[in-house]
């Protein structure tokens, strides 16, 4: 990386950094920002500023005429990587040369691309990594909603829009050249606003990530759609055109930027961190930027995508699953707030983590909710006996403040014996005998299931001594194991946990291994 040449960039395109603020090169980034001032920079503090008329965009790139812009999803970062490509194809005649320069020359190493032979060539640790991720919530991070690999999306995508259109103007494009370009969409691109959407912002993308990050990425994001305009243009009028403008540059007022501003003080002498989102766990670090952190404090295990061992996508059954679980979910929370094997997502964690294990091992009210359907539908009351499983969902309301009651008084139990004798057992707790038998099924079922294909149902004893054994420089297939190794941690606490609280009632003489439920008692 040319730093001066960068640096010269920086300031022909009116790009501030704070005085204390440093760009350097690192040997795997590309560049990193740093505190290099021995006085700490206070918060608050804006330590870098960037004009919108300097990112790259699907809106702002050479090619802006000719490449649909997608305002979300894995649209958007196919087509971003193809502007990014055509950049970087052209070489010193971009407009971006400067910055493009300071990138990583190859591409960057993310799990999305470890098994891809095209993207990582002659890398066997990467091959061997792919294998180990198998059934982890890597593997959902590596697939659209549907399963289908997002690796076939993107090779599809440059066979049907990057190759023709790259191959028009003589740029001679290549597979391989391509990936590089998505890996540094994957693992640097921004949601800057309204108009350019997924945005390569020079400057930002030096600022790695931490949990505890010292800035964070602001910038007007109610633009207009149409043209970029942050004040009243001509599209606000009613009559107005509903086609954007390609390539629009000068539609940007100079006061609209994206800027880094600190969310606390920074240490002086100290790289500064932002963060790509606070609540990301490794398996979305992993597979977006390529590394990982240690404590995975952030970890969940997801279940309810194809692959996972739930799914809810047959006869509308994932929408009255939502909305049973709303119905619910309120009156639960306050009866199952203090458990122990049971924790209640926040309110925007609800769509990602209704289904889930937490690092902790606690499962999602959401998957109390399904394990207490499931043992409905397994062992149903006399009154439920013959019903479809989706309409035995819609009379889960009935049931469920019952089970939840139950759950609380064995917590409460475990606490003080693990002597049932003097419970007297009714349906509630047979109900939740099949319920805890539901949740440690699945959990032991996607265990099995989980990493390479000769070693999966392996104890984590042979798997460490794998691990034991990895040669250092594969740092991929470390990685990938290490990754395998934690979350099949925290399914076997939860496991535990719910097979501990069955036993505390299949051990009472009341309850059979097998059982019915029976609520004329």
């Amino acid at each position: 990386m040319d730093l001066q040449l960068f640096t010269k960039w920086l300031a022909d395109n009116s790009i501030s950094l704070h005085e204390g603020i440093f760009i350097i090169q690192t040997p795997h980034a590309g560049a990193a920002a740093v505190a290099n001032h021995d006085e700490p920079i206070l918060h608050p503090t804006t330590v870098a500023s960037i004009p919108k008329s300097s990112i790259l965009s699907v809106r702002s790139c050479a090619l802006a005429e000719h490449i649909d812009w997608v305002p979300y999803g894995h649209g958007a970062t196919l087509a971003l990587s193809l502007a990014l490509y055509s950049e970087l194809l052209i070489g010193p005649t971009s407009r971006w040369h400067p910055y493009l320069q300071s990138l990583p020359s190859e591409p960057v190493p993310i799990a999305r691309l470890w098994g891809d032979v095209s993207a990582l060539p002659d890398d066997p640790d990467a091959q061997a990594a792919a294998q180990w991720i198998y059934g982890t919530e890597i593997q959902r991070e590596l697939q659209d909603d549907d399963g289908v690999a997002l690796v076939d999306e993107t090779h599809a995508f440059f066979r049907s829009d990057v190759q023709p259109l790259l191959d028009s103007i003589g740029a001679r494009p290549t597979l391989h050249g391509f990936l590089h370009a998505y890996s540094l969409v994957c693992s640097r691109a921004f949601l800057v606003d309204a108009y350019h959407g997924l945005s390569m912002v020079p400057v930002a993308d030096a600022f790695n990530h931490a949990h505890e990050n010292h800035v964070q990425l602001a910038s007007e994001f109610d633009v207009c759609p149409l043209c970029g305009s942050l004040s009243e243009c001509p599209h606000d009028r009613q009559d107005a055109s509903v086609q954007p403008p390609k390539a629009s540059h000068s539609s940007e007022e100079s006061s609209d930027t994206v800027d880094m501003v600190t969310v606390r003080s920074i240490p002086p002498h100290s790289e500064v961190f932002n963060t790509y989102g606070a609540d990301l766990g490794n398996a979305s670090l992993l597979a977006r930027y390529g590394f990982a952190l240690e404590g995975g404090e952030t970890d969940t295990v997801t279940f309810g995508w194809p692959g996972s061992g739930i799914s809810l996508g047959e006869n509308d059954e994932a929408e009255v699953f939502r909305e049973v679980y709303e119905q619910v979910r309120d009156d639960l929370a306050r009866v199952l707030g203090d458990s122990s094997l049971v924790y209640i997502p926040q309110q925007d964690e609800r769509a990602t983590r209704l289904l889930s294990v937490n690092s902790d091992g606690q499962a999602s009210l959401g998957l109390f909710v399904w394990a207490v359907w499931n043992a409905l539908t397994e062992q149903s009351p006399p009154e439920l006996d013959g019903m479809y499983d989706a309409d035995v969902l819609v009379a889960l309301p009935h049931f469920l403040p019952l089970t939840a009651r139950a759950l609380v008084q064995v917590e409460a139990r475990q606490e003080e014996t693990d002597d049932a004798s003097d419970f007297e057992i009714s349906a509630d707790y047979q109900l939740l005998a099949g319920a805890a038998e539901a949740m440690a099924s699945l959990c032991r079922t996607r265990i099995a299931g989980m990493g390479k294909k000769e070693y999966r149902g392996a104890g984590a004893d042979v798997l460490n001594d794998v691990l034991d054994n990895i040669p250092p420089e594969s740092v991929k297939t470390r990685l990938a194991l290490e990754y395998l190794l934690s979350e099949r941690a925290l399914l076997e606490a939860c496991a535990v946990g719910w097979e501990d609280a069955r036993a505390m009632l299949t051990g009472h003489s009341g309850v059979d291994e097998e059982f019915e439920i029976n609520l004329a008692e």
